[in-house]
């Protein structure tokens, strides 16, 4: 078996486990659930939303089966030890125990009640399902140390040269810099998302599936950006908005550089953070990649990045030296 094989293994066992248990507790109790089934559960414990048994059980599968072959997949691909992602690991393994105990949770209490109306699920069951994530995930926290991180540790980017790479520019010419790059993936996992709440919000209602579709949305609008290098130093931000953004002005900036990188590599797609490491990440590949004042560094990928590189160098090389400053 392959390193790359162990890791998805790893990370889809608990989502198969809690898949395989729900379907056990629906087949045991099949023929003892009432039609429809209570199916979310109001803030003093009564049901308040119902659907049909079939609907329940595929909205369930999609909810916990989804989740895992995606993150079995991204391991997969990945060549970051699960070592040295121990707290995700964690989470992956917490978030479908919890999902898998109040399911099948839900399962019982609907058994053998005519009335689904009259269903009783006491809410101290969010108490003993968040336990339950708590110790499977300290479990998969276990099993990611099995494959901790080479002590040589990942392999740096290549070394940035001197004086780094420069965009000619005549005194007193400005220039502008400006790419909008996006993210099929962002896109695929915000309508993903959207999907599965959407499927949620009708079998239990808008208070379930609607925060989930609103987080679907807002990551698919978030998925493509505009990165723009002029004379304020380096921005990034929405397509569609000039808010919220980020900025690294010139003088926090000590050199610019270009290389490709892979997503997985740099901790998967969107926001990243890492010790001395921040990155946005949008899609493997050309990336511009900026050693900072404070010695860290901060990764955006985008393409024609060497450009964007030179003429940062360009720029932070007139603010410091003070002749032909750009206002």
């Amino acid at each position: 078996m392959t390193r790359s094989v162990r890791r998805a293994l790893i990370v889809a066992l608990p989502f198969v486990l809690a898949w395989a248990a729900v379907l056990a507790v629906y087949a045991a109790l099949r023929d003892r659930l009432p039609d429809p089934l209570a199916t979310h559960i109001g803030s003093g414990g009564e049901p308040d939303g119902f659907t049909g048994p079939g609907a329940f059980l595929s909205v369930s599968t999609a909810l916990i089966l989804v989740p895992g072959i995606v993150a079995a997949a991204i391991a997969h691909r990945s060549r970051t030890a699960l070592g040295a992602q121990r707290l995700l690991v964690a989470t992956g393994y917490g978030t479908p125990a919890m999902l898998g105990y109040i399911t099948a949770a839900l399962l019982f209490a609907n058994a053998d009640v005519s009335d689904p109306a009259a269903v009783d699920f006491p809410l101290w069951h969010l108490a003993v399902s968040l336990a339950v994530a708590g110790a499977v995930g300290w479990v998969g926290r276990l099993l990611a140390g099995l494959d901790a991180p080479s002590a040589a540790g990942p392999a740096a980017g290549p070394a940035a040269g001197p004086a780094g790479p420069r965009l000619p520019l005549a005194k007193g010419e400005a220039a502008i810099w400006t790419h909008t790059i996006g993210s099929p993936v962002l896109v695929g996992a915000g309508v993903l998302t959207v999907v599965v709440g959407a499927a949620l919000a009708l079998a239990s209602g808008w208070a379930g599936g609607g925060p989930l579709m609103a987080v679907g949305v807002l990551t698919a609008a978030l998925s493509r950006c505009r990165v723009t290098v002029d004379r304020r130093g380096l921005t990034v931000a929405p397509w569609f908005a000039p808010r919220p953004r980020l900025r690294m002005p010139l003088a926090r900036i000590d050199e610019a550089t270009s290389r490709e990188v892979r997503a997985l590599d740099l901790g998967g797609w969107g926001y990243r953070m890492r010790a001395g490491r921040s990155a946005l990440v949008l899609r493997s590949g050309d990336a511009l990649c900026l050693r900072l004042a404070t010695g860290k560094e901060f990764v955006v990928t985008v393409d024609d990045a060497a450009t964007a590189a030179a003429l940062l160098n360009t720029l932070r090389e007139r603010v410091r030296t003070g002749p032909g400053r750009q206002g």
